[in-house]
């Protein structure tokens, strides 16, 4: 599959549409940074003969969580430290939406890792650390 076949009805979703509102880093929005991650990583998983489906729809997932506002059911940060939190946050409402295999399951939770408590368990995990960290740079320096 393509990136746009995999990536296109997650993108559709309102609770995926809303983190557009959400500052991330500096200038950027969740959505445009989990979109980034989303891509970066499906290309380079396919480079690497990885499962680019599941780095894809983790890497669109791995920050869906709330550190303002308010979305009914969903959990909310409520106090720091986010860096910690807001994996396990993103999976429950990401889980909450769209049945995730465990290896996405695992992505979403361990992709803060070393700071994170949940160990990457696979290759794709382990991409989307990488990925994300890249795509946090980026989005601090090219603001």
């Amino acid at each position: 599959m393509s990136f746009e076949e995999v990536s296109q009805p997650l993108l559709a979703l309102p609770e995926v549409q809303q983190l557009r509102r959400l500052r991330h880093h500096r200038h950027v929005n969740r959505y445009e940074h989990s979109l980034r991650v989303a891509e970066q990583a499906f290309y380079l998983a396919v480079r690497l003969h990885l499962d680019a489906d599941v780095c894809a729809r983790a890497g669109l997932l791995h920050d869906l969580f709330l550190d303002n506002g308010h979305w009914e059911g969903w959990h909310k940060v409520v106090h720091p430290p986010l860096a910690i939190t807001h994996p396990e946050m993103a999976e429950h409402n990401a889980e909450a939406l769209v049945p995730l295999t465990e290896k996405e399951k695992n992505i979403i939770l361990s992709h803060m890792w070393p700071v994170t408590r949940h160990w990457p368990h696979s290759r794709e995990a382990w991409l989307i650390i990488v990925v994300d960290k890249v795509v946090a740079v980026q989005d601090y320096l090219h603001a």
